[in-house]
């Protein structure tokens, strides 16, 4: 387990909000998303995603996995059933 926390940077246009987070880069996606679901509330029908450099991250992978280092930037969106 890799203890040391990268800096990372959410932004959330649909709210206009940017978040910057410190994230263990060996912490799944999934368990982020699960936070911002509990942070932000959406509805049934939405799910939230995040993209990094225009790709969905894949929720059952570690950031490190997926090339997220200190100072990335990523988008979240609140999709809802049938797109944005």
């Amino acid at each position: 387990m890799n203890s040391q926390l990268i800096t990372v940077i959410i932004t959330l246009q649909q709210r206009n909000k940017i978040y910057n987070i410190e994230v263990d880069p060996s912490t799944k996606v999934q368990e982020l998303i699960d936070e911002f679901r509990e942070m932000l509330k959406p509805l049934g029908t939405e799910k939230l995603v995040l993209w990094y450099n225009n790709n969905p991250l894949r929720l059952e992978k570690t950031f490190e996995e997926q090339g997220i280092r200190k100072g990335s930037t990523m988008n979240l969106f609140i999709e809802t059933q049938g797109g944005l």
